[in-house]
């Protein structure tokens, strides 16, 4: 009778016992998994509006996917006009987005030299996890030493300290014995898109050709250019010379992926088509990069990859609109020719950032 009583005291003590701890046990293992979730800390430099509303879109429909991403926009002070925008977008649409704002002095002759913002950009490095670079319109030639074609369109003086930036972190030809700030964070992650591209290749001791139909393919009217084989065209010219319709931004043509480099995925093969919005392009080659795609004939850069930086890289096409995305969003290319994305294109999209979040968990 006892040794009854006392096997059904320790059995209603195990059942308490269970009721008190397994509840425990998930509480801890809820904030075990809450404490090792991390937060990648995405820097965009320079954003517009609409770079911004890319950027949560693609984050959104996981494009680009980590444990938890904050953006942080990062301005020069100068661009009062810029931030402005930032500003009354941020308190219309309520996204968790912090701005960062560089206050030194920096001018055009400073970019390659210890200047006023030196030690912001150290701090900006410590601050994020990695940074994307949007496009824009053009770099001014004077920075890689060339005159100013009658076809550039100049960025605003404000944009100048961007290519500073990323001099001090994956320097270039323009001074040897500096010592990139990567050097600290070798794994560090860097996207150029389009102009983003372009700055990075320039920050690096590289150059630019101004104007792709003129200077590539001799041509010197929109009509010619227009003319030319569409994988030559790297930009919609039809808006230029039509005001009765409004025919897209934007141009499609296939690329040349280099074996090997970043963009030769192993589950894509063949040559992908990309969204093509430039006029300019990559001529000498800055500072350990090298190429790792082409247009088709192999006259154009279509993408760039940094040789001891991994992680830094860049393309001259389109993967970040939004509108690309879009079920069944057809595209005006010309009077002739309405285009929606393949399939395939949107496959190599994918795969380009599903790469790119695998560098930012790295």
């Amino acid at each position: 009778m006892f040794k009854a009583n006392y096997k059904h005291q320790n059995e209603k003590i195990n059942r308490m016992k269970r009721a008190v701890l397994f509840p425990l046990f998930v509480c801890c293992l809820f904030v075990a998994c809450a404490q090792t979730k991390s937060v990648t800390r995405l820097g965009i430099v320079n954003p517009t509006p609409g770079n911004l509303r890319n950027a949560i879109h693609l984050i959104e429909k996981e494009y680009i996917h980590a444990d938890s991403i904050s953006i942080t926009g990062i301005y020069h002070h100068s661009q009062t006009s810029s931030i402005a925008l930032t500003e009354k977008f941020l308190q219309e649409n309520k996204d968790d987005i912090t701005i960062e704002i560089i206050k030194g002095a920096i001018s055009i002759d400073s970019l390659f030299v210890p200047n006023g913002c030196t030690e912001e950009f150290r701090q900006l490095l410590e601050k994020t996890d990695a940074l994307i670079f949007f496009g824009g319109a053009d770099i001014v030639p004077f920075i890689y030493g060339e005159e100013t074609l009658l076809t550039t369109e100049l960025v605003s003086a404000g944009k100048n300290w961007e290519i500073s930036f990323l001099y001090h972190l994956i320097g270039g030809f323009q001074n040897k014995s500096h010592v990139p700030l990567l050097e600290k964070r070798t794994d560090y992650p860097i996207l150029g898109i389009c102009l983003g591209m372009q700055e990075m290749n320039v920050a690096s001791g590289g150059t630019l050709y101004q104007d792709i139909p003129s200077q590539l393919y001799g041509k010197t009217t929109y009509e010619s250019i227009l003319r030319e084989n569409p994988d030559n065209i790297h930009k919609n010219y039809w808006n230029s010379i039509s005001n009765e319709h409004n025919f897209s931004f934007i141009h499609l043509h296939p690329i040349r992926v280099m074996k090997g480099s970043l963009l030769d995925f192993e589950s894509f093969s063949g040559n992908p088509e990309v969204v093509s919005v430039h006029h300019q392009s990559a001529k000498k080659i800055g500072k350990d990069f090298r190429v790792a795609a082409t247009s088709i004939d192999g006259m154009v850069v279509e993408a760039l990859q940094h040789t001891r930086y991994k992680n830094v890289y860049g393309v001259q096409f389109h993967p970040d609109f939004s509108i690309l995305y879009e079920a069944d969003q057809e595209f005006d290319i010309s009077p002739s020719d309405k285009r929606k994305l393949s399939e395939e294109t949107l496959s190599f999209y994918k795969l380009l950032w599903e790469d790119f979040s695998r560098r930012l968990v790295k």
